[in-house]
């Protein structure tokens, strides 16, 4: 667990990862499917494997980072979103095509952001994190499913999110409460 003390108008960002989309969430057990298939016998399947018409459904909520190696020998780790699909932007009120997950505000939930990425990077598997983000001026909460891609067969390249279509309900508050309880919880304050 993770945790910077709060201020007065601080923000709070948690997250817990899940086991994979599960039941809960169709449609991301649709996008894992999916590129489980593409991926064939590779640890991912390659930026053009995955073709837009095949997942319509999840376009709008759908971001394409790429991963920045930087360093003596590329050991440092940066990202930088090249596509993000409308309904991240809307919520985000704004395009962070060009950005760095870092650069999202409030900047605890940039640093999530590119904790989780890193993560995703070295265990060069699929992720799924129920987030929860609570700030002065709003509320947030989703189901992410984090995913590698690999132009070299050897290295994650870029990396593809899909959040879920379900969003900001009491149920998902309710589960958040339900597994923080059993697992460790990354929270990051202001």
């Amino acid at each position: 667990m993770i945790g910077i003390p709060a201020t007065a108008d601080a923000s709070l960002v948690e997250a817990v990862e899940l086991d994979r989309a599960g039941d809960d969430h169709p449609e991301l057990s649709r996008v894992l499917a999916y590129w489980t298939l593409k991926r064939q016998d590779r640890f991912a399947p390659r930026r053009a494997d995955i073709d837009p018409v095949d997942l319509v459904e999840s376009l709008s909520r759908i971001t394409l980072s790429d991963v920045l190696r930087t360093g003596a020998a590329g050991e440092a780790l940066d990202f930088r979103y090249r596509l993000c699909g409308t309904e991240i932007c809307t919520t985000h009120w704004r395009d962070p095509t060009g950005q760095a997950p870092r650069d999202m505000r409030p900047p605890a939930f940039g640093a999530l952001l590119h904790d989780h990425y890193t993560q995703a990077v070295q265990r060069r598997a699929p992720m799924v994190h129920l987030i929860t983000m609570t700030t002065p001026d709003k509320s947030r909460s989703y189901v992410r499913l984090l995913l590698p891609l690999s132009e070299d067969g050897a290295t994650v390249t870029m990396l593809m999110t899909v959040d879920s279509k379900q969003q900001n309900t009491r149920a998902l508050l309710d589960y958040f409460d339900k597994v923080s309880r059993k697992g460790p919880v990354t929270r990051k304050n202001e």
